[in-house]
């Protein structure tokens, strides 16, 4: 009897917790707080060991962000389970009206959610501090906590009326198993019931923050660009300058936040004479405008894949706005936070340099909020990582400081590695016209090769010279094989230094993927 009202009581307490759950996605809609499954999903990565979390991110790429949700929400639901499970022995209902019964399990779930839960996952308790937080959790707690409580005190109160006449009347009698009338709420049609509310919990929280379908857009794109006019492209091969919409983005938060331009404003502080407050008219104001063309790369992104995006920016010099703020002579590390959270660090010569940015507009257009709007900063030659967006804070340092990758096992510098790939194969009389990029910072590319043989000779591609520094540059080459069969081609690119591109094969963590990207063809 004991073991069936426990197995009863998980199971109502997962449906109430599934309807507790969408009560605190729902609240995120209405007001953007972060939620508890959000911290949860979290602190669940920050406890992988940064190979695990590297050789999962590498297999799962676009998945990995809602799977981790998805997993923060189940583990939630089995927790409210526990919780079911305890309240009906805890608070019976022979013993106890419903109301009161909801009461008490509202206000019991409140206070651990609030006082225990919470302040164990957001803590130092579990390991460093999460950036993402639920700041005032009180109010969505509270009204998360009495649906869970109304709901399975309703559940359970029907389950235990259901199973205590059966026990009592012989078969046949009055409000026995055989009455299909009275039967209740079984543990079958709980389980039901859960697995719906926590569909609808979750329907609106998986949200890709990496896109596959944006990303293969890039590849897909048809029509003309500023490559056309002096380099022959193969069709099919991307635009040079990415449409906005099919810039590659990632990021390390499950909902993006929104911020209101006309209430944001930068702050520079620190080891500064003269600490600064702008508003983005401000910001705009303080320094004259520079654009130019910049690629970004992810340092997550394997070899030949689609985390690499160029498009034409536009901002202020960072050494602008640091020299109006009285830079102290202490200062050696510029720190960077954002309005998630997220933060990095750049030595100061870094962000004194000309070419550093603080970045406003995106091809002609404010920066959308997806790319980090207001504001982000933009950095040649280092990986996405190294460029926050929608930054808040610019603080000068006499220390060093560990950004939130690097706090994970990733790299301090995040330099951009040499890398190459192949885009596009088109079969023409019986030759192979093949097209990609290479991309190497703002050390430039020198050259392209095709390897056909294994990598025992290479012949060279045509290279289509840079729209800037730090841009990527389109090659094409064409190949006719010597006989019909099987043919793997690999390419590799030669740095404007003269180094040639790293052959690995090398995992992306902890400073980004090394090796040939290929082709497997078929002739004859």
């Amino acid at each position: 009897m004991r073991q069936a009202r426990s197995s009863a009581g998980f199971w109502a307490g997962v449906a109430a917790g599934a309807a507790a759950t969408a009560v605190l996605f729902a609240y995120r809609g209405a007001t953007g707080t972060p939620t508890l499954p959000e911290v949860l999903a979290e602190r669940m990565i920050r406890l992988l060991p940064y190979q695990v979390f590297a050789l999962l991110l590498a297999h799962l790429q676009h998945l990995a962000k809602p799977l981790a949700l998805a997993g923060a929400v189940a583990l939630l639901l089995v927790g409210f389970g526990l919780g079911g499970a305890a309240a009906v022995r805890l608070v019976p209902s022979s013993r106890w009206p419903g109301a009161f019964r909801a009461v008490l399990v509202a206000l019991a779930t409140w206070v651990i959610l609030t006082w225990i839960v919470l302040p164990a996952v957001e803590g130092t308790l579990l390991g460093v501090p999460l950036t993402t937080t639920v700041p005032h959790p009180a109010l969505p707690f509270a009204l998360a906590s009495a649906v869970y409580g109304g709901l399975l005190a309703a559940l359970s109160g029907r389950g235990r009326r259901a199973v205590a006449p059966a026990s009592l009347s012989g078969p046949g009698g009055r409000g026995g198993a055989g009455d299909p009338g009275s039967r209740g709420l079984g543990r079958r049609d709980v389980l039901r019931r859960s697995a719906l509310a926590a569909l609808v919990a979750v329907a609106g929280g998986p949200v890709l923050a990496w896109s596959p379908r944006s990303l293969a857009g890039t590849i897909r794109s048809r029509g003309a660009d500023a490559a056309r006019t002096v380099f022959r492209l193969l069709k099919g091969m991307p635009p040079e300058v990415t449409p906005t919409a099919q810039f590659y983005q990632v990021s390390k938060n499950f909902f993006d936040p929104v911020v209101d331009v006309s209430r944001w404003t930068l702050h520079v502080t620190g080891l500064v004479g003269r600490p600064l407050k702008l508003s983005l008219e401000e910001l705009k104001a303080s320094a004259p405008p520079v654009e130019r063309y910049q690629t970004l790369e992810c340092i997550s992104n394997e070899v030949g894949g689609d985390l690499i995006s160029t498009a034409r920016w536009k901002g202020v010099r960072m050494r602008d706005v640091l020299g109006a703020a009285q830079v102290d002579r202490r200062a050696t590390t510029v720190i960077m936070r954002s309005v998630d959270g997220y933060s990095e660090s750049i030595p100061l010569a870094v962000a004194m340099d000309p070419t550093t940015l603080l970045a406003y507009e995106m091809n002609g257009e404010p920066l959308p909020q997806k790319h980090g709007a207001p504001v982000r900063v933009l950095i040649l030659n280092r990986y996405g990582m190294k460029q926050p967006k929608w930054l808040t804070t610019i603080e000068l340092a006499d220390h060093p400081y560990t950004g939130y990758w690097e706090q994970q096992g990733w790299s301090q510098e995040a330099i951009v590695k040499t890398n190459s790939a192949f885009r596009v194969e088109v079969r023409e009389d019986g030759v192979l016209l093949l097209g990609g990029w290479a991309f190497a910072g703002s050390r430039g590319i020198a050259r392209v090769e095709i390897s056909a043989d294994g990598g025992r000779s290479w012949f060279p591609a045509a290279l289509k010279g840079p729209l800037g520094v730090n841009c990527w540059q389109f090659w094409s080459a064409e190949w006719r094989p010597p006989a019909p069969g099987t043919y793997t081609l690999e390419v590799r690119a030669v740095d404007g230094t003269g180094q040639v591109q790293p052959q690995g094969p090398k995992p992306t963590l902890p400073d980004g993927a090394e090796g040939y990207h290929t082709v497997r063809v078929r002739f004859g």
